[in-house]
């Protein structure tokens, strides 16, 4: 279980449950603080308000798979950002908890995989229906590239957004804008003097799939992720 050392309690503190504990176990723990917030139990409705609606916050989390993955991943990212909270591990089980770590690690690049293809099918579409560089299978090859690209690195880039300040729910798109950054920098860099008509079909992409899922997001996430790359035209003086 995580202890946050007087910061705010997790969820899985607030129903009282360890973080490995099982949707069953999860629900039974619910309960058993939603009977003991009961005015009947512990006192009036008005003192246990706050406490009651903490704690369905917290359930309806922790019951849903999609967002307890989420927030999983924001809580480790907080963990890996501020040294001085204490974890308390659970009973030792090395082995199990290095395959829950790779589940969540894959689960998370997945994400970052489907979104970034995701955009860039729409980002093809719009650079089919312009002066289009290329055939639809040259743009997908471009694309199958950068989705690779794009979702390497995902622990780092889960940690730089939620520094950020990504909500749990927006961890994912919020790294795979990360991800498009920094392919974008890398084509930045290495193309200092000349680049190819691949090297601007890529460009072109990558500033489109950003505006794609960056209207997901309020602004000033986007401000704070580095706002669009803006690559294309850089790169466009320098085609050979």
């Amino acid at each position: 279980m995580v202890h946050t050392g007087g910061m705010v309690p997790t969820h899985y503190d607030i129903l009282g449950a360890d973080d490995k504990s099982t949707l069953s176990e999860l629900r039974t723990a619910y309960r058993g603080r939603v009977r003991s917030l009961h005015p009947d139990s512990s006192g009036s409705a008005r003192s246990n308000s706050h406490e009651l609606a903490s704690l369905n916050r917290a359930w309806q989390v922790l019951s849903d798979p999609e967002r307890r993955l989420a927030y999983d991943l924001s809580l480790s990212a907080t963990l890996s950002d501020r040294p001085n909270l204490v974890v308390v591990p659970p009973p030792p089980a090395p082995q199990s908890q290095r395959r829950r770590r790779e589940a969540w690690v894959q689960g998370v690049r997945a994400q970052i995989s489907r979104l970034s293809a995701q955009a860039g099918k729409s980002a093809t579409q719009t650079m089919l229906l312009r002066d289009s560089r290329g055939s639809r299978n040259d743009y997908e090859h471009v694309v199958a590239g950068l989705v690779d690209a794009i979702s390497s690195d995902t622990e780092a880039r889960v940690r730089a957004a939620r520094a950020a300040g990504a909500a749990p729910l927006d961890l994912g798109v919020g790294a795979t804008l990360l991800g498009i950054r920094a392919v974008a920098d890398g084509l930045r860099r290495n193309t200092s003097r000349e680049c190819t008509v691949e090297d601007v079909m890529a460009a072109e992409l990558l500033d489109r799939m950003w505006d794609v899922l960056g209207h997901e997001l309020p602004v000033s996430l986007t401000s704070a992720l580095g706002g669009n790359p803006g690559i294309a035209r850089h790169l466009q003086r320098r085609v050979v």
